[in-house]
């Protein structure tokens, strides 16, 4: 009995030994993804940049910064006092974690190029965002001037109007006043770039993350003027004509795209001229290429010069078929068997 219970035992836990032994404990050697380091884009200042599922500022180790100070420091909630130099450069060590608790991010580890002594920046704030205006990137400022130093543009637009803030504008350096009604198509020289650091005097600058970075330009009529990279809201100003390139400062562009474009607008309308006499004669092809019509021009000639008309009414009666083309803001034609007889404008 004793032997047969020992047995019965000696086989339970080999039973059980064998049971437990079918369930095999995972050991996963977890690799987190590595996220390497991207290339810092030198066409843009302090601005965030995706890392791993939120922006930071990791793309910037390595850089070199500049201080430029912030005037309007107690006006910043959620910010503390920087104990930075304005004029001293600094290089981003690493991103430091964000103190919750006081509201701050996208905090940066410097060291002091001069010194060598490692320093902490604030962050930014809960209300407000002043990395862009405070910090110069060099790689940035560089490429900046690579673009445009020494090289001649064209003043195609104004982007001050009334209502719109000085830093919008064209601005003397003498008189630090914005100058209206700048002659379109003359021809600057982009002279300089700088660091124009803001004071508690430039009020209208405040609430902006505009850079503090610079183009001079010079025009033997107008003398030099300085006027901003970028836009209120930190931004390249965007371009009203989307299929050009970006215009400088809102306001240039660059003459040897601008003469490019012209020359190849001439010979578009040297092209376009040219047909248009084979077809209708010259005195007609050059009325057509001045927007112009006359009585007694067909409606080929009616819809080159003018465009297809948003409404035709047509009335058709024992006399023939009568036409009125709707062209908007009063402007008629009026066609008898397809000849003109009327123009109201």
């Amino acid at each position: 009995m004793k032997k047969t219970l020992f047995i019965f035992t000696i086989l339970l836990l080999f039973l059980s030994n064998h049971l437990y032994g079918q369930i095999t404990i995972m050991r996963q050697d977890i690799q987190k993804p590595k996220h390497e380091n991207f290339r810092y884009d030198s066409l843009k200042n302090m601005v965030l940049a995706k890392y791993e599922n939120r922006y930071t500022y990791h793309h910037l180790i390595g850089q070199t910064l500049m201080y430029c100070g912030n005037p309007y420091q107690d006006a910043n909630y959620g910010r503390e006092k920087s104990n930075f130099q304005p004029g001293d450069y600094y290089k981003v060590d690493s991103i430091l974690p964000d103190n919750v608790g006081k509201g701050l991010y996208n905090r940066l580890s410097l060291i002091n190029v001069k010194t060598g002594e490692k320093e902490e920046e604030n962050g930014e704030g809960r209300l407000k965002f002043t990395s862009n205006y405070e910090w110069v990137v060099l790689g940035h400022y560089e490429k900046i001037k690579s673009l445009y130093l020494n090289k001649n543009f064209v003043y195609v637009i104004d982007t001050y109007m009334s209502g719109l803030n000085k830093p919008d504008g064209m601005i003397n350096i003498k008189t630090d006043t914005v100058t209206k009604r700048i002659k379109m198509n003359t021809v600057w020289t982009c002279v300089d770039v700088q660091v124009k650091p803001r004071t508690k005097e430039d009020g209208e600058y405040e609430y902006g993350k505009r850079s503090p970075i610079i183009l001079i330009f010079d025009n033997p009529e107008y003398g030099p003027h300085y006027c901003y990279l970028e836009n209120w809201f930190g931004e390249p100003y965007e371009n009203t004509q989307k299929e050009n390139m970006p215009l400088v400062c809102g306001k240039f562009q660059l003459k040897s795209y601008y003469d490019k474009i012209k020359a190849i607008s001439a010979a578009n309308k040297a092209k376009r001229k040219a047909e248009l006499t084979k077809k209708f004669g010259v005195s007609n092809a050059n009325l057509i290429l001045e927007g112009k019509v006359r009585i007694g021009m067909t409606k080929d000639m009616c819809k080159e010069a003018w465009g297809i008309p948003r409404d035709i009414n047509r009335t058709i009666s024992d006399f023939g078929t009568h036409e009125q083309w709707v062209y908007g803001s009063g402007q008629y034609l009026y066609f008898e068997n397809g000849k003109l007889t009327s123009i109201q404008n």
